[in-house]
């Protein structure tokens, strides 16, 4: 059988501002709300977790992880409102790209 399949890179200027790998650490941050631990959690180093999301956060309006520093209580990362309308966006766009690879799919292997 013959399969299409399809990640998704969405390019801000012809350099990737979203895919999957960043993608999977913003949804990472979300869940733990600190960026060293998420880094951890995906087995990726702090240094390349935090080139990532300098990346994200310097490419966007706006951005898309709050940093704190840390203190007494330790820092930590959220996700900020616009960060979280660029979850949601990609996924609803997922969903739309995967529909289609599904239909392609299908029709290839009539």
């Amino acid at each position: 059988m013959i399969e299409v399949d399809c990640h998704i890179s969405i390019k801000k200027d012809g350099v990737c501002f979203l895919g999957p790998i960043k993608i999977e650490l913003l949804q990472e941050i979300k869940k733990c709300g600190s960026l060293s631990q998420a880094a951890k959690n995906l087995k990726f180093s702090y240094q390349y977790a935090w080139t990532m999301l300098d990346e994200m956060n310097k490419a966007a309006p706006f951005p898309l992880v709050v940093k704190q520093r840390g203190g007494s209580n330790g820092g930590g990362a959220e996700i900020s409102p616009y960060g979280e309308k660029i979850l949601v966006d990609y996924y609803l766009i997922k969903e739309q790209i995967q529909k289609l690879v599904t239909q392609i799919n299908f029709e290839i292997n009539l």
